[in-house]
């Protein structure tokens, strides 16, 4: 399998193509075959050596991806089958061919979304849906303040917002 990895910090030439082995399924656990994958800026920033979450070097970035599933665990989510359309956080490893996710972690897409479109879903609406309901506790009839709507995430916390009347 290929996966883009960071080998040491530096600009965008630092990324390198590599063949990694297959991580080995768990019970619960999904490989996909990736379409598309989300860059985000947690990808840059650890690329630079800016983000401390990120995993020792080596590493491949990438938080959240989509494609076909292709094998499941014994105990994986039925309805998550060879050949069903995906999107799935990953949180790191993104950038490659496979990944392996726990079911938990992938939802299924409809035909009418497209790879490219389902991969730039994840972090953004769940970084807004923590924001704006989980921590924020925002409820229909109050007012949001968003600075930058013109990001990913300012977007999808507008997205997220106008159903509720907020």
């Amino acid at each position: 399998m290929r996966e883009i990895v960071i080998p040491r910090h530096g600009p965008p030439e630092v990324f390198e193509e590599r063949d990694v082995e297959d991580r080995r399924l768990s019970p619960n656990d999904v490989r996909i075959r990736v379409e598309a994958a989300g860059v985000n800026f947690a990808d840059l920033m650890g690329r630079v050596g800016l983000y401390p979450d990120a995993p020792p070097l080596p590493y491949a970035p990438g938080y959240e991806v989509s494609g076909t599933v292709e094998e499941v665990g014994a105990k994986a989510d039925p309805a998550l089958v060879p050949g069903t359309r995906v999107l799935a956080v990953t949180r790191f490893y993104g950038y490659a061919e496979k990944v392996r996710v726990p079911t938990w972690a992938v939802a299924p897409i409809p035909d009418a979304l497209s790879f490219p479109a389902a991969a730039a879903l994840p972090v953004n609406y769940l970084t807004a849906f923590l924001a704006l309901i989980h921590v924020g506790n925002a409820r229909a009839g109050e007012r949001v303040l968003v600075h930058g709507g013109a990001g990913g995430v300012g977007l999808a916390v507008l997205d997220l917002a106008r159903p509720l009347g907020i």
